[in-house]
Order: C-alpha cells, then structure tokens, then sequence
C-alpha cells in the first residue's frame, strides 16, 4: 500500500498552475479575475461529487487550483499592502501639504458621504501612485491600469450629462477650465435627455454570463362547473383539463462601454477629472441602456427590448390618443393579468397629448383637457405616471407593469479604465473608458402593450 500511495503521490504531484514569476507581473484586477476563475474551475468539478472525490485525476486538479489560489492571494495581499501605504503617503501629502493641513476643498466629499465613480477613480491608490510618479507628464510612460468601483457602486446610477467623445485637451475652449480653481464638474452646457425609463425597472444582480430562466407560453383555462355522475361509464362528471406550458429561456449578458480620449496634462492637472467620469461617461451608458431596454432589436449584441418581445398592440384606430392608451391599459390588466405602474410616451407625442383642449374642433377652444397650465404635481394619465423618454419611437406609447413584467440584471460592478488605443502614446494621450455588463429579461410579454399611431 505503501509503495501505491508514493506512486500515485509522485504521479499526481500538485502545483500551482502559474508560476512566481508569473504572478508577481500581474496587476490587481488580473489576480482578482484568475482568483475567481480557479475557484469556478474547482466548484465544477466539486459538483460532480456527493462527498470524496473518488478521481484521482479530479481531486489533483482541484488541488493544483487551489495552491494556484493561495499564490494568487499571497500576491494581492503583498500589492494591496504595497498600494496602501503608496496610498497613504500620498495621501498624507496631499493632505498636510495644504496650507491649513485639514481644511477640505470645496466640491469635495465629506467624510462617510457616499463617493461617485469619478471620486472613487481619483482617490484611488492607482491614480495616484501613477500621478505622483510623474507618469502622465512624461511620453516616455506607457502604462496602463483600471480602477475597480466599490461594492454596490452602479455606473448607471450616476450618470449627469451626455456622452462626448471630442477630445479633452487643456486649452482655452476644452478641458482647460477644469484646471482653474473651484470649477465644479459638470459645468459645461450640454443639451441631453432626462432618465426616467430605468427608474421604473427592479434591478438584480448576477454572477453568470447567462441568465437561464422560465418562461410561460401558453395557459388555456378550461375550469367549469362539473355535474355529478350519473354511470360509471361513459363521460359523465368529467372534469375538464387546462393547458399550461413553459418553456426554458436563455438570455446573454451583453457588455455596454464606450471611451474619450484624454491628454496626459488634463488626466494628471485635472483633479476634476471625476467630473469627466461622472458627467459624460456615465450619463452616456445610461442613455444607451435605456434606449436597449425599450427598443433593443435583439440582434448580434443588443438587448431585446420591450417593444420588440410579443406584447400586446392597441391600434390608435378612430380613437384618441388618450382613448387608445386606456385600452392599451385595459390590455394590460385583461390579457396579461397585471397592473399597469407607468405610460412612456416620446415627448413631442406627450407635448400634443397634454395640449389637448376641449372643442378643439371648432374655433372656440375650452379648457386644457389634462388640466391648466398652473397645474404643479408629476404628469399622469389615466392614474399612472408618464415618463418621457427619447428611447420610444415617436408615434409610440408604451403602458405596462415595469414592476413585474421585466427585470435588468447587473452582471460587472463599475469599472472605469485608462489606458492607451494606437498611436495614443506618442501624442500624450490616454483613453478613459466606462463600461458595464447586464442583461434584461421581459418576464411577461402581455404585461406590456404597445400604442401605435399615436399622434
């Protein structure tokens, strides 16, 4: 038995997978992602097992991925202590090197106050060991990193103007104002959208790539009052059946980003730059998400949006507008057994809808139809809220339970990059990109209806 056990023991001999070397080249995010990966490939094969793995082959493969695990963490623990105390003196510097040591600049957080993306990315240990080392003033450079938004942090949930994709430089008519003092973030005069959509939507997050769930195709509801027997053959006291059916569905999570590029001098001058992140990036994946949510066609890498699952359709027909999202309503709470929370209307087609007037056939107009101008309080109809969103197709309205009928799951915590894209390096220029990964799920079709023709 000896002799066995030394056998299968120099056969089998566990190893990490990665080498020291290996490890000691890898950045922060990196270990963080094949930490996870080592512990996904051990769970895979643990779940093939009740209790003792009884393959050899599979139990040295689980302890070859958990000694990987352990070299990874001995790593991060070494870099994470080696940011921190980078962090700190840094830190220390910024802070005793002002004039009156504790003061707090104007525009910054205070302390326990929840912190913004852009805060986040410029009090990160990585920003600034790369900005006190000089790294964004020199050419010479080329490094690149990513800042990972803490736990709970949505990139979707602090989104303030649109995207821009000109490039930021520090002259007069660009960035250049952000490096003047007590220029707060967001300052420049955008036209942009308001966000209301992604309000209505529960939010879920995920550890998968792929969202399996269940869908309901048919139900025909065959229940009857049933008589009594009268023989003990024939059909006599039959109950009727009903049909129900489901059928399992799979939805992908898609990933959603997109990128400005900045120059060194702004990146390393521009404290500000939070406002960057928070103002432009952020607002910019927001408005896409919406516009996914709502009318994604559900080819190559977009979401199948609300508009395009098999809901319900109210034709405008004869009636009016308003008449016609009442049915679209009624379809909701008939059809789809559900209970409406919310109208989204395009606003040019809400603009016409709440300027209704009474007579407005003849010359002699009445009162407004949705009341007076004066009136204050959230735009309703028919009891509901009404959210305008750019996202509908103009000459759509959309009514539904948001509540119940849908679901955007929220796969990739935020994650904010800087790096470089082709020729970026030679011309002092780096790419600050924001992304994130979700899916959305319409649960119920017919808890939606669509409102065509709308004038």
């Amino acid at each position: 038995m000896s002799g066995n056990n030394g056998t299968a023991e120099s056969v089998y001999k566990a190893e990490p997978l990665f080498t020291k070397e290996q490890v000691t080249n890898m950045v922060m995010p990196e270990l963080m992602a094949n930490i996870k990966d080592q512990y996904d490939r051990s769970d895979e094969i643990e779940r093939k097992y009740d209790g003792i793995i009884s393959d050899p082959e599979d139990e040295h493969q689980v302890r070859r991925h958990l000694l990987t695990v352990d070299l990874l963490l001995d790593q991060q623990t070494r870099l994470q202590e080696a940011l921190d105390r980078k962090g700190r003196i840094h830190g220390g510097l910024e802070k005793y090197g002002q004039a009156n040591g504790h003061a707090q600049s104007f525009g910054e957080p205070s302390a326990g106050q929840e912190l913004s993306p852009g805060d986040q990315f410029v009090r990160s240990n990585e920003y600034k060991r790369m900005k006190a080392g000089g790294v964004f003033n020199s050419a010479l450079n080329r490094n690149e990193f990513s800042v990972g938004m803490s736990q709970g942090t949505s990139l979707i949930a602090w989104s303030k103007a649109l995207q821009q994709k000109t490039l930021l430089y520090s002259a007069t008519g660009s960035s250049g104002a952000l490096v003047q003092n007590d220029v707060q973030p967001g300052a420049l005069a955008i036209l942009q959208r308001e966000i209301n959509v992604l309000d209505l939507i529960p939010r879920l997050t995920t550890e998968s790539d792929t969202i399996e769930w269940v869908q309901e195709t048919t139900f025909t509801n065959n229940a009857a009052m049933v008589a009594e027997a009268t023989a003990t053959t024939g059909t006599t006291g039959t109950k009727p059946e009903s049909a129900l059916a489901y059928q399992t569905q799979t939805t992908p999570v898609r990933t959603l980003a997109h990128w400005i590029p900045v120059t060194n001098k702004t990146l390393s001058d521009a404290p500000q730059i939070r406002g960057i992140i928070n103002s432009r990036l952020l607002l910019g994946l927001q408005l896409a998400l919406e516009t996914q949510v709502v009318s994604g066609d559900g080819t190559g890498e977009n979401f199948l949006g609300i508009l395009n699952n098999n809901i319900n359709v109210q034709a405008l027909g004869t009636d009016n507008v308003l008449d016609a999202i009442f049915k679209g309503r009624t379809l909701v709470r008939v059809t789809g057994k559900a209970r409406p929370t919310a109208v989204v209307m395009h606003p040019t087609n809400w603009q016409a809808a709440r300027l209704a007037r009474e007579n407005s056939a003849t010359g002699t107009l009445g009162g407004y139809l949705m009341g007076p101008p004066s009136m204050v309080g959230a735009n309703t109809l028919w009891g509901l809220p009404v959210v305008e969103s750019e996202a509908i197709t103009l000459g759509t309205a959309l009514v539904g339970d948001f509540s119940m009928g849908c679901t955007l799951f929220d796969r990739e915590q935020a994650v904010v990059r800087v790096g470089f894209v082709n020729d970026q390096f030679i011309r002092n220029i780096q790419t600050l990109l924001a992304e994130l990964r979700a899916a959305f799920i319409v649960w119920r079709p017919t808890a939606f209806t669509k409102v065509t023709g709308v004038p």
